[in-house]
């Protein structure tokens, strides 16, 4: 996924997975905002498809 201001992105936050929303991108980084908290990675993945735009996945796989 290129990164891009609007665009959502998932990630570990304490022992949930936590949902951000981009707000700003330049050369030297990247500043995202909180959205929320879900239980799971397989949720964690749907809410950012949906969040995005993407339509369902596929495959959802985590790999360890």
């Amino acid at each position: 996924m290129k990164v891009e201001v609007g665009k959502y992105k998932f990630g570990r936050h304490y022992n949930l997975w936590g949902i951000w929303l981009y707000t700003m991108v330049s050369e030297t980084g990247t500043m995202a905002s909180f959205v929320k908290d879900v239980y799971s990675y397989e949720e964690a993945v749907r809410e950012v498809y949906r969040l995005n735009g993407w339509g369902e996945p596929k495959q959802i796989r985590r790999s360890y």
